[in-house]
C-alpha cells in the first residue's frame, strides 16, 4: 500500500521543471494530465502541441503544485475548415505573439460538451470562397452538433452523444445524471461553476439518436422517398420473413405462420402537454409506435365515447409481439384511452391490423394470441 501510495504522490509532482522540451528555449510551466507521458512545455509549444487536441486538460505549475488551466485562457483558438490551420483569409494573423493572442474580430466563444467534460473554446470560422458560410454547418463538419442554428453557442461532439446512447441503453443512466457526470469530470470540487447544458443535451441527443437511425437503416444515402411506416424500426429475426431469412418465392406457404401475441401496459400514462404544439414528432409512425393522425382518425370513426380527461393524453400502451420470442412489431404500438376492455377493442384492433400487413406479407396463415381476445 505505502509503495503504490509513494508512486501516485509522485505523479503529482512536476518532472519535467526546467526547460521546455520541444524549443528549449523557454521554462517549461505547462503539463497536461490527458497526454500519455511526463511532458513539460512553455505556453507557445503547449498550444502548438494540442493545436489538434482542444479537449486535453492543462495544468500550469505556481512553485509548489498545479492548477487547472483550460487552453482557452491560454489563447488557444479552434480554426474550422483548415484541420485547425487558420483560414488564408485571416492574412497574417498573429498566433503566438507575446503572452496574449491576436484573436481575430469574429472569433466566437462556444460553449463545447465533449466526453470528458464540458470546454469553452474561441472559434474562429472559415471564410474562404466556396465554403459554406453557415456557422452550425461549420460545426457539423468538424465533429460538432450545435445546439441551435441562427448562433450558435454551444455544441456536443459526436463522441459525447455516442456515448450518451450507449449510457442509457446499458445503464438505464438519465440525461441529468450523465450530464452531472459530466459536470463533475470538468470541475469536482465546484461543479456549479460549469455551465448547465442539461436541456441543450435532451433536445440534441433526440436529433442524434433520429439521424443515426436514419443512417442505420440506409436513408441517407440518395433515397428519393423518406422511410415510411415501420420502415426505422427492426423486427424479430428469428421468425420466418421471405426475402430476409428464407427464400422469397416459399413454395410450401403452409409450413409458415405469422404467430404474433398482443398485451397492454396500464402503467405507462402520458400526461397532456402544456404546450402540445410544441412536440414534435421525428418519428411519426416510422417506428414502433403508429402513425399518430392515422391512428386519431381511426378512434374518431369508432361509436365508443371516450371519457375525456384533461391531465392524461393515454392511460397506456398496447403492441404486438411476435409469439416465440417477444419483439414488438414495427407501426403496430397504440396508445389506450380508457384500457384495453373496452367494446370492440377498438386499440387493439388497430395494432392487430397494422401488425398483419407489416409482417411477412407473403405469409397468409396467421396465429393471433391475446389473453382477453374471446371477451
Amino acid at each position: 500500500r505505502d509503495l503504490y501510495l509513494d508512486i501516485i504522490l509522485e505523479s503529482k509532482q512536476f518532472v519535467h521543471e526546467g526547460m521546455c522540451e520541444s524549443c528549449q528555449d523557454a521554462e517549461a510551466t505547462f503539463r497536461c494530465v490527458t497526454c500519455t507521458g511526463d511532458h513539460g512545455w512553455c505556453r507557445p509549444c503547449m498550444i502548438k502541441s494540442h493545436q489538434s487536441l482542444p479537449f486535453h486538460k492543462i495544468q500550469l505549475w505556481i512553485d509548489k503544485c498545479f492548477k487547472d488551466i483550460t487552453l482557452a485562457d491560454l489563447g488557444f483558438i479552434w480554426y474550422l475548415g483548415h484541420g485547425g490551420e487558420p483560414c488564408p483569409q485571416y492574412g497574417a494573423s498573429l498566433l503566438y505573439d507575446g503572452d496574449i493572442e491576436a484573436l481575430p474580430h469574429d472569433t466566437s466563444p462556444v460553449t463545447i460538451v465533449h466526453s470528458s467534460g464540458v470546454f469553452i473554446h474561441n472559434v474562429a470560422w472559415c471564410h474562404c470562397q466556396g465554403s459554406v458560410p453557415i456557422q452550425h454547418l461549420q460545426l457539423l463538419r468538424a465533429g460538432l452538433f450545435s445546439a441551435s442554428s441562427p448562433r450558435p453557442k454551444t455544441a456536443f461532439t459526436f463522441e459525447v452523444l455516442d456515448h450518451f446512447l450507449i449510457d442509457s441503453l446499458e445503464c438505464k443512466t438519465s440525461a441529468r445524471s450523465f450530464f452531472e457526470k459530466l459536470t463533475r469530470l470538468t470541475n469536482n470540487a465546484f461543479p456549479d461553476t460549469v455551465p448547465d447544458q442539461y436541456r441543450e443535451l435532451m433536445r440534441v441527443s433526440r436529433l442524434w439518436r433520429d439521424l443515426q437511425n436514419r443512417k442505420w437503416f440506409g436513408f441517407g444515402h440518395d433515397m428519393e422517398s423518406g422511410p415510411g411506416p415501420g420502415d426505422l424500426a427492426l423486427f424479430c429475426p428469428s421468425c420466418p420473413q421471405p426475402g430476409i431469412n428464407m427464400p422469397l418465392l416459399w413454395e410450401q406457404k403452409w409450413l409458415v405462420m405469422k404467430r404474433l401475441v398482443v398485451d397492454g401496459n396500464f402503467t405507462a400514462q402520458h400526461m397532456n402537454m402544456r404546450e402540445p404544439e410544441q412536440d414534435i414528432f421525428l418519428l411519426d409512425g416510422s417506428g414502433y409506435m403508429v402513425t399518430n393522425s392515422e391512428y386519431q382518425a381511426h378512434l374518431a370513426s369508432a361509436t365508443e365515447s371516450k371519457e375525456a380527461s384533461h391531465l392524461v393524453y393515454s392511460t397506456g400502451v398496447g403492441a404486438t409481439a411476435c409469439a416465440h420470442h417477444g419483439c414488438f412489431v414495427p407501426h403496430s404500438v397504440v396508445d389506450f384511452q380508457k384500457g384495453e376492455r373496452q367494446p370492440r377493442h377498438m386499440n387493439v384492433d388497430y395494432s392487430i391490423c397494422n401488425a398483419i400487413t407489416q409482417v411477412a406479407n407473403s405469409v397468409d396463415n396467421s396465429l393471433i394470441i391475446y389473453d382477453v381476445g374471446c371477451q
